[in-house]
């Protein structure tokens, strides 16, 4: 009998340990409620990740949840929010739940009206919390959505200006008066980053590393605002000297120093495909050392690198690496069997401002200046992670964050 590990989707780590699991021949179970569950874009995206790690790993290409006393209300949930969406389109054979099979043509009508209010980029009806999700679901009748693309053909997402505004619109319901804090060189940054993410996923995200077309893959973006308590996300910081120095340093506490929390919006961009190498080299990694994977991952984030055919391509990363160096940004990247993350200190928000001829080198080394999230050994994942976090103090602008 195959065993069965039941699995929690809470920390980072705990993430982790279910990427662990799926590697193994045994069923990996989570609850439905911990993978509903908003806990900002950096965490829900990477559980969307291992969601869809489990998915292909296993051999029954169902997804297994705990029974819960409410059937229709528990496919509805997971229906209504990212991880659970592609969870249910990447498992062919559907729904596991307490031992009840429910075929995936029956859980996947829960997503219609969400579907159609995002593409319609009514945000406010598909805001839950602090937090706005946009999948693009293969086969969907909308999966070519208008808040990303101009037209419904793969060819047509939208060019970096039009996607800004479509930030823009976002961000302005999910951070409300936090809005003002943002400068204009950043929004017009995460336009650039955005459009060629997305230009790059539709290329080279909905086949396999050998060129075989997926039948079924999932592409998206989880914007959220959250003041991150902790006693709750701390410990995902612990993994790096640099990640905890930037932890202390932008985290603030309350007036009797009895909470201690970071206030930030997070965007994660994800897809279902082989991950950055796999598009880039094919499958030259997967036989590679960790440290040759890790070399060719770095390759792929260089300024002018792009394996897309449009001209003027291959600036995304450097970019959105540029603004948050001024602003004090983190960016995390999780695909293969990589984790790397880069931060950015007040030296350099101020090469930055004072020196910016005389410090373009020291910049440059400082934009590509990657290390591992963590000490631990990572198993491969599915697909791409690629979460983006911008600090937020009430009582400054973005220029002043520290």
């Amino acid at each position: 009998m195959t065993p069965i590990h039941d699995e929690k989707l809470a920390t980072l780590d705990d993430i982790e340990n279910a990427i662990d699991r799926a590697q193994e021949e045994a069923i990996v179970r989570v609850s439905a409620d911990s993978i509903s569950k908003r806990h900002g874009a950096l965490r829900d995206a990477a559980r969307l990740q291992a969601l869809v790690t489990i998915a292909k790993k296993s051999k029954d290409f169902q997804l297994h949840l705990n029974a819960t006393q409410n059937q229709e209300s528990t496919l509805r949930e997971l229906a209504m929010y990212a991880p659970g969406l592609t969870a249910i389109r990447i498992n062919d054979a559907g729904v596991n739940l307490g031992g009840r099979i429910i075929p995936r043509r029956n859980v996947l009508p829960f997503a219609t009206q969400r579907i159609i209010d995002t593409d319609n980029q009514d945000f406010k009806k598909i805001l839950n919390g602090r937090t706005i999700d946009i999948c693009c679901i293969s086969g969907a009748d909308r999966q070519y959505i208008n808040p990303l693309f101009t037209t419904k053909n793969p060819l047509a997402v939208k060019p970096p200006a039009a996607m800004s505004r479509t930030l823009v619109d976002i961000l302005k319901i999910v951070t409300t008066t936090d809005f003002n804090l943002l400068d204009s060189t950043l929004l017009d940054a995460f336009g650039v980053f955005t459009s060629e993410l997305f230009k790059n996923t539709q290329e080279h995200a909905c086949q396999d590393e050998f060129g075989q077309d997926y039948i079924s893959h999932v592409e998206g973006m989880i914007t959220s605002f959250i003041e991150m308590e902790a006693s709750v996300y701390k410990s995902d910081y612990s993994g790096h000297k640099r990640l905890l120095d930037y932890w202390n340093s932008r985290a603030e506490t309350n007036e009797d120093e009895t909470r201690e929390k970071l206030r930030c919006f997070q965007i994660s961009f994800f897809d279902t495909g082989p991950g950055i190498t796999g598009r880039a080299f094919g499958d030259k990694y997967q036989r590679a050392s960790i440290l040759d994977e890790k070399k060719g991952l770095l390759q792929c984030i260089e300024k002018n690198f792009s394996s897309k055919n449009q001209l003027g391509a291959g600036n995304g990363y450097p970019t959105i690496l540029t603004e948050l160096s001024k602003i004090g940004g983190l960016i995390r990247i999780r695909t293969g069997r990589q984790c790397i993350f880069n931060c950015f200190t007040k030296e350099d928000q101020v090469n930055w401002r004072d020196n910016p001829v005389e410090q373009v080198d020291l910049i440059h080394e400082k934009l590509m200046q990657f290390d591992d999230w963590s000490g631990r050994t990572l198993s491969p994942v599915a697909g791409t992670v690629v979460t983006v976090i911008v600090p937020l103090r009430k009582e400054s602008d973005q220029y002043s964050l520290f």
